[in-house]
Parts: C-alpha cells; structure tokens; sequence
C-alpha cells in the first residue's frame, strides 16, 4: 500500500460520522439531550450534554428500567429507590473529583504537599460521611459499589453477601431503602442537610 492511498483513506475516515457505537447492546441509550446537574444549592452547575451522543446506562438505571427496584418494603418505592441511588451517586462523584486543572495552580501548596480539596469536595464528603455513618456496613457497600462505583448490582451483592446469591434484587432493594433511611435520618438531624443540598 502506498502512502497516498493511507492519506485517502484517513481523510475519509475523518469525513464520516459515526452513527452509533460499534456493538449496540441492551445499555445503549441515545438520549444524551439532557441537562447534568452537578452539586447542590448555590453550588450546583448545569452541564448540557450533547443531542445526538450515545452513552451506556448505569446499572442504577439499568435495574430501575427492568423493574428490579419496585417491591420489597411498602416504605419506599422504585423511584425513590432511584432517586436515592442517583443522589448518592452524583455526591459520590463530586466527592472523588478534585475540580482541579492547570490553570488552578494558585491553590496548590508550595510545600510540596499537593493540592487541598475544593470547598465543594469538602462538602459532598462531609455530606457523605453524613449519610453512610447511619446505614449498615453491608448496605454501606453495596450502596457505594452499584451507584457510586459502577458496579452491576449481581456483582456488589455477591461480593458483600453470599447468602443472597439468588435474591439480588431485593438485597439491593434492602440496601437503597438503607440509603433512603439514611437520606432522612440526615435531613432529620441538627446539622444534617436539606433535600437538595
């Protein structure tokens, strides 16, 4: 092959777009026109993803779709359950992330101790400890692993419990109530923080 027909062939490459991924399976979703919303109250920022991008589910979102998060406890139903899970998962990733980048150098320490958390990371975190200090160590984990990791709900469930091999379901279930719980124990509490905040 010549060289000619190489610089063809990437040019023409670069001129088609991409229609959908490569293998579309049951986590694909193509309905990225949305607004993220990223922190809470006078922190948050709104985000626009764009219209036409695919992206994959969730295993949240996957198990609310196929109905796994409804039943169980008359308490809480399949959307609060969701909702739950999703909040979690939106305070535990602005819990991990630094929110920093190179043009953020002033608040990088010249002792060499590297960079302090931004206010909004201490926050998520404080809010964190908050909520996990009033749910069980298994609940705790399994929270953390499906909507804070990324984990499939079989794999969190079977790793922390092994007595519930054939009950995924509803030992997740169990363990999005727990959050819920914790979500108004928190809000409840001097000190705790409001829905939304």
């Amino acid at each position: 092959m010549t060289i000619k027909n190489k610089s063809k062939r990437r040019t023409r490459a670069r001129n088609e777009e991409i229609e959908a991924p490569a293998k579309i399976d049951d986590d694909h979703v193509r309905n990225r026109g949305f607004v993220i919303e990223i922190g809470e109250g006078a922190r948050t920022k709104r985000v626009a993803a764009p219209g036409k991008g695919w992206r994959r589910l969730s295993p949240l979102e996957q198990a609310f779709l196929r109905g796994q998060l409804a039943g169980g406890a008359a308490k809480y139903d399949a959307q609060a359950r969701f909702e739950a899970g999703k909040r979690y998962g939106e305070m535990f990733a602005l819990a991990q992330s630094s929110g920093r980048d190179s043009t953020d150098m002033d608040r990088i320490s010249k002792s060499g101790g590297g960079a302090s958390i931004s206010d909004s990371q201490a926050h998520a975190i404080r809010r964190l400890i908050a909520v996990e200090s009033r749910m069980s160590e298994r609940d705790r984990a399994i929270v953390r692993m499906v909507c804070g990791q990324g984990f499939f709900p079989s794999e969190a469930v079977r790793q922390i419990c092994a007595d519930y091999r054939h009950t995924i379901p509803a030992r997740l279930r169990e363990a999005l109530d727990g959050l819920a719980e914790a979500f108004e124990s928190a809000r409840r509490e001097r000190g705790g923080f409001a829905p939304g905040r």
